[in-house]
């Protein structure tokens, strides 16, 4: 009945932290995608660690190289006070009489995320990660997509060029730039380092019904050049390419993952592809393609970004 009642307490304790009192709590910390495991060693070191490592370290499809979905870093519960608090986004593990997955914003800091699941032995939590997985999944991932158009927003780029070719509005950063714009297309980009990030966005016809690949690679052809005349980015078919469906403020769109390559050239990487009808004309279609090219580097971030910038697509 103690545990009982200390867990009742704390329950109460994160519910009253509404967001009332969030210019009253200090900034959070963490990057993007990384996850703090908030658990005792025995838990984490044991087959509820597993399960959580499994679910939420597993590699993203699309990427040419093995990259987990999140970061995930270890905290013990004996020293989760003070600054390590103040993580941004946190899955909490506990053993409680009290069984359930619990979710609270902006506790300890601003902005936060704590998602806590609680049950009264390891294998009862186990089977509640696995009850909730897809629930838990997306809060998690999404709550980081959130964070990553908040920064977005805190520089846009305010050309009009999307705007004016495509009737499309897209939230992206000022370190973009317009590569190229026609009708009823637009190529923007970011130099990196290592190569560049890019996303082009275009309307088309598509009375005879061709796929995704086939217009992508059309597309592409027209409008992006490789580096060496008669070269252009095409969707290499050796890594098949995942489509499913998703929808974004009430938007029905087919979202396809999958690598690109020039061909005779070394060059390659991941690919984000969009495609959903025109609500303003008929046989209309819209596709966004955000794809990148940093060889020899990570690219979760890059295409994570670019999935921020398309999730914040408005007619």
């Amino acid at each position: 009945m103690k545990q009982k009642a200390l867990i009742l307490f704390f329950l109460v304790l994160f519910l009253s932290c509404s967001d009332n009192n969030e210019k009253l709590l200090p900034n959070s910390s963490g990057n993007i995608n990384n996850i703090s495991v908030v658990s005792s060693d025995e838990i984490w070191e044991g087959k509820v660690g597993e399960v959580i490592r499994e679910n939420f370290g597993r590699p993203i499809y699309g990427l040419p190289q093995i990259e987990p979905v999140f970061n995930l870093s270890h905290i013990p519960s004996k020293i989760f006070t003070g600054f390590a608090t103040k993580s941004r986004t946190i899955l909490k593990i506990d053993i409680s009489e009290i069984e359930g997955v619990f979710n609270f914003k902006n506790t300890y800091a601003s902005p936060q995320r704590i998602i806590q699941v609680t049950g009264a032995t390891p294998e009862q939590i186990i089977t509640i990660i696995n009850k909730n997985i897809n629930s838990i999944y997306s809060t998690l991932y999404f709550n980081e997509i959130q964070e990553k158009q908040r920064r977005i927003a805190k520089n846009l780029n305010q050309t009009q060029a999307i705007k004016k070719n495509t009737g499309l509005t897209l939230r992206f950063p000022s370190v973009y730039r317009v590569a190229k714009a026609d009708s009823n297309f637009v190529w923007i980009r970011r130099d990196i380092e290592t190569g560049s990030v890019n996303l082009f966005v275009s309307k088309y016809k598509n009375k005879d019904k061709r796929s995704v690949v086939k217009i992508r690679d059309s597309i592409s052809k027209h409008h992006i050049p490789g580096p060496i005349e008669n070269t252009y980015m095409s969707t290499d078919l050796i890594y098949t390419p995942n489509s499913q469906q998703i929808n974004i403020g009430g938007k029905q769109i087919l979202e396809t993952r999958g690598l690109w390559e020039i061909q005779g050239q070394f060059m390659a990487g991941p690919f984000l592809n969009y495609q959903f009808k025109s609500d303003t004309k008929k046989e209309e279609y819209i596709m966004l393609d955000g794809f990148v090219y940093s060889p020899g580097s990570s690219k979760r971030e890059y295409v994570f970004e670019l999935e921020a910038i398309m999730r914040s697509l408005k007619n």
